[in-house]
């Protein structure tokens, strides 16, 4: 496909309002020799256009550029139902995810209602554990909702680097997620979805529930029915075993017990199923068959251990009644805590508390210490304190370095994956030169992998970019840059002045894990 030329991009690029005529001007007058691509280096160096918005406008796209009064920056992740954006709003800095329903669902009146659905349960939920909803509409034949942006990753990708969480590490993000459930099913609003993926861990280390696109708003049966079709499969599996209606309130308790169950053990209490087929996986999930976390290796102490094991009851009448009881019991745990921290003895309670009908004696289990977790072993500087830990009780948790690593070929994307986060980093796979560029623009990781095999020589420019932001930064770019057999060629226009480190193919992987730690120490 030709591309367009120079006048024309940013004519389209003005009249979209994505750049002032000034700033086409002086792009155009900078540019070396006036072409697309010089012009569009330029505009990205200054911050003006991000690569997403480039390409875009390089194939004569004009549309899809905002929404709502919300600029779109780029990319940031999809799935089967809709693509999100990293979104600016136009009239200020504020910073939002775009959520945007695919071209192949906006005549299919059903899951344009499960969209809504999802903008409008959110619009109701305004709580600090919850990320936040703040507008929803259709836009040049297009749905989106605006939402929060939340710095950061899911709760699975988060484990993946960690394994699991000791109580300590747990605790706060535990009873920030109770505590934002509690309020959406007192808003009348359940999630029907509650797994790792929908859980949202900030930076600043508050966990957020995202993505009540399966929710059910209390009284509305239209909306509820529309949803039914798409419920997951595991809720569907739940409530036929325990004879609860569809949309129990419990049914939440009950996975939300679940996600802390993982949390605890980095263990998914119900294994996935290697299958497409939703009977097969009701069948064999084995809800009755979920070995008790007083039996896992790594369980908490018995009285964190009951808890958890009582939002799992599959028998109602065992199960938590309402996230008020669980809220009320880590508080209560909480606060023990503290106070045995401070020297004063506090027998844990003796029988359950809330429940009337939770009157039958519990099993005491005998668990061991969980001697795995020692404060003293992180540094003071990969520590911060976590959102939604209790006053006189902070807690610690650990942020792993990032790492943006570009890189083609899938197969070594997966092996970049598994190696450097077993290391303990959190690993960002961008595919593309461009947009990796952009995304360091965006948020700096702590170190770069850049594979320009297979990307072609002008891939070199994208890693020049994110050199200048680093100059502008005032700090050294640390970096790994891995050269095809045929890419010697490239390492005189790396530049000298950075923390770098050229490795030429064939390479080992040993090597690349020794370079990256001697760049990104882990510690």
């Amino acid at each position: 496909m030709t591309e367009i030329d120079t006048q024309t991009f940013l004519e389209q690029a003005t009249l979209i309002g994505l750049l002032t005529r000034d700033q086409a001007m002086e792009a155009q007058a900078d540019a070396a020799d006036g072409s697309v691509d010089a012009v569009a280096r330029i505009l990205l160096r200054r911050d003006i256009l991000t690569a997403w918005q480039v390409e875009k406008l390089k194939k004569g796209e004009l549309s899809g550029f905002h929404f709502g009064g919300f600029k779109v920056l780029f990319h940031i992740a999809e799935g089967t139902f809709a693509r999100v954006y990293r979104g600016r709003k136009i009239s200020g800095n504020q910073s939002v995810a775009i959520k945007v329903l695919r071209n192949r669902f906006v005549s299919d009146a059903a899951a344009v209602s499960r969209f809504n659905q999802e903008a409008e349960s959110g619009l109701r939920l305004v709580h600090p554990n919850i990320v936040r909803i703040y507008e929803y509409g259709e836009h040049d034949k297009k749905f989106y909702m605006i939402m929060e942006f939340v710095e950061g990753s899911n709760l699975r990708d988060f484990l993946r680097i960690r394994g699991r969480l000791s109580p300590p590490e747990a605790l706060p993000l535990m009873v920030g997620l109770a505590n934002g459930l509690k309020y959406s099913l007192e808003q009348g609003v359940t999630h029907r979805d509650l797994k790792a993926t929908n859980i949202l861990i900030a930076s600043n280390g508050t966990a957020k529930l995202v993505d009540f696109g399966l929710a059910t708003i209390e009284g509305d049966e239209r909306k509820m029915a529309v949803a039914h079709g798409q419920r997951t499969v595991d809720y569907s599996a739940l409530e036929r075993t325990c004879g609860s209606p569809k949309g129990d309130k419990r049914s939440d308790i009950f996975f939300l017990g679940c996600v802390f169950y993982q949390m605890l053990t980095g263990q998914l209490p119900m294994p996935e199923v290697e299958t497409d087929d939703p009977l097969k996986k009701m069948l064999k999930r084995g809800i009755n068959s979920i070995k008790p976390l007083g039996e896992q290796r790594h369980a908490p102490d018995p009285e964190l251990t009951a808890i958890v094991e009582r939002m799992m009851k599959v028998d109602l009448k065992l199960r938590y009644n309402s996230m008020s009881d669980v809220v009320a019991d880590l508080d209560a745990y909480l606060e023990r805590l503290a106070m045995r921290a401070t020297g004063v003895d506090v027998p844990r309670p003796s029988a359950p508390r809330h429940n009337d009908t939770m009157n039958a004696p519990q099993e005491e289990v005998d668990v061991e210490p969980d001697e795995s977790f020692r404060p003293d072993e992180f540094p003071s500087d990969a520590v911060e304190t976590v959102a939604g830990s209790s006053e006189g009780f902070e807690i610690k948790a650990f942020v792993p370095k990032k790492l943006l690593c570009v890189e083609v070929q899938e197969e070594v994307q997966a092996a970049f994956r598994k190696s450097l986060s077993k290391m303990g980093y959190r690993v960002l796979l961008v595919a593309d030169a461009e947009r990796a560029a952009e995304r360091y623009r965006e948020s700096p990781p702590d170190g770069v992998l850049f594979d320009a095999d297979g990307l072609g020589p002008a891939a070199i420019n994208s890693f020049l970019d994110m050199h200048a932001k680093a100059l502008e930064d005032g700090r050294a770019l640390a970096a790994l840059v891995l050269l095809g057999p045929r890419q010697h060629f490239l390492a005189k226009k790396l530049p000298t002045d950075d923390r770098l480190i050229v490795l030429p193919k064939p390479v080992k992987m040993k090597d690349i894990q020794n370079a990256i730690a001697k760049l990104v120490p882990v510690g």
